[in-house]
């Protein structure tokens, strides 16, 4: 038996043959002479050390160890050109992995920009991460995540980030609350109010807000934080333990007895905005694929971006 490696053109002209019935015209259809055809398969035979087709004046006419041998030919061939369309689809940018990091609710234009990208990616292996901002961050350093997506302003020098869409802060109050009758509240309205502040991520940016809005010289507002998630923030309002604020994507009408309402001062409704981060050296092309996807997204407005991407 030869010591000759079986490659791909060994593979492609025991099909080709088996299919034309014909050394010269499955050589014409690999566009290969038919001696270099007539060749490979012979190379291949001495391989296995059985024979692959008898040949007649007639034609080739494919042998009982042949035709077992060609399905796995056949199979071996679709995988390799398998392998070969997803590493061009990769390299473009069209599939992949992408590993995306958020501590928000994944709902409104965060959920939409995600899976809007899904739908248009459908070879994308998509691998998302809700964690505190304080995990994200290290996760981002260590390559475990390709980009995070948090609320607040740009925090992170040491990064890429570009900034994204800003979102509505309304308060939440119990819907017999005095103040559920009024379309907009104003910031002054909610002076005396009691607040319960999750120490989780986004509740200490929706406090800094807070603070900033109503604090005065010995007089801060009343807060009671809580280490909890979103939905018992809700619950203790539901619960009339007082009232919160929330980032608008997190409104929805899964609480009967709780009311938002949009929070204004003189300059009009309070936003707050989510910026993207992701680490300068990241050279994953599904990676680039998003932020653009994120820079020309109908829920994106306005978009800067610092640092290259």
């Amino acid at each position: 038996m030869s010591a000759m490696n079986i490659k791909v053109p060994h593979l492609r002209c025991i099909v080709a043959a088996a299919e034309h019935r014909s050394f010269r015209r499955a050589a014409a259809a690999l566009n290969i002479t038919q001696p270099t055809l007539s060749k490979r398969i012979r190379e291949l035979e001495d391989r296995l050390g059985m024979l692959l087709f008898e040949r007649s004046s007639g034609g080739a006419q494919i042998t009982a160890n042949g035709e077992d041998f060609l399905i796995i030919a056949r199979r071996v061939l679709a995988d390799l050109d398998g392998m070969e369309s997803y590493a061009k689809m990769t390299n473009a940018g069209n599939a992949g992995r992408l590993n995306i990091g958020f501590y928000t609710p994944l709902a409104g234009p965060l959920r939409d920009n995600v899976f809007g990208f899904i739908r248009q990616h459908s070879q994308l292996d998509l691998n998302i991460i809700e964690d505190d901002r304080l995990a994200l961050i290290p996760l981002l350093d260590r390559g475990s995540i390709d980009i995070a997506l948090v609320l607040g302003d740009s925090a992170y020098k040491d990064y890429s980030h570009m900034s994204l869409w800003s979102e509505r802060v309304l308060v939440a109050f119990h819907k017999t609350h005095a103040l559920v009758e009024r379309e907009s509240i104003y910031w002054t309205d909610l002076r005396n109010e009691r607040f319960i502040m999750s120490l989780r991520d986004p509740g200490p940016e929706l406090r800094d807000i807070l603070i900033g809005k109503l604090a005065l010289p010995g007089d801060q507002p009343f807060i009671k934080h809580v280490k909890a998630h979103h939905s018992a923030i809700i619950s203790a309002v539901d619960g009339e333990r007082g009232v919160t604020l929330i980032c608008e994507s997190s409104s929805t009408p899964s609480w009967p007895g709780v009311i938002f309402r949009e929070v204004r001062d003189g300059n009009g409704p309070t936003r707050l905005g989510f910026v993207a981060y992701w680490r300068r050296n990241n050279d994953n092309p599904i990676l680039k694929q998003f932020l653009s996807w994120l820079q020309a997204h109908p829920a994106v407005p306005t978009v800067h971006i610092n640092g290259p991407n």
